[in-house]
């Protein structure tokens, strides 16, 4: 399996963070899931204006993501149900 493949999971989120804008003064979050794992936004990514991060928690959610360097990069997000 490629490492830059997109890969797609239903997940619970537990909780968001937001952290610090990109250069360019994009936002960026950080999703931690139910099972623990943790995966960034990718800088400068647009879809992130169309999110409210702190309406998603505890909600069930469909993910697409990739497998980066240092741990998951999120590529889209879709609360279940929408």
């Amino acid at each position: 399996m490629s490492k830059d493949m997109i890969r797609s999971a239903t997940w619970k989120i537990k909780r968001t963070k937001r952290l610090n804008n990109s250069r360019n003064g994009n936002p960026k979050f950080k999703f931690i899931f139910e099972n623990g794992t943790e995966m960034v936004t990718p800088t400068d990514a647009g879809w992130i204006y169309g999110l409210t991060p702190h309406t998603l928690h505890g909600k069930e959610v469909t993910i697409q993501f990739k497998i980066i360097r240092n741990g998951y990069e999120l590529q889209d997000i879709k609360e279940i149900g929408k």
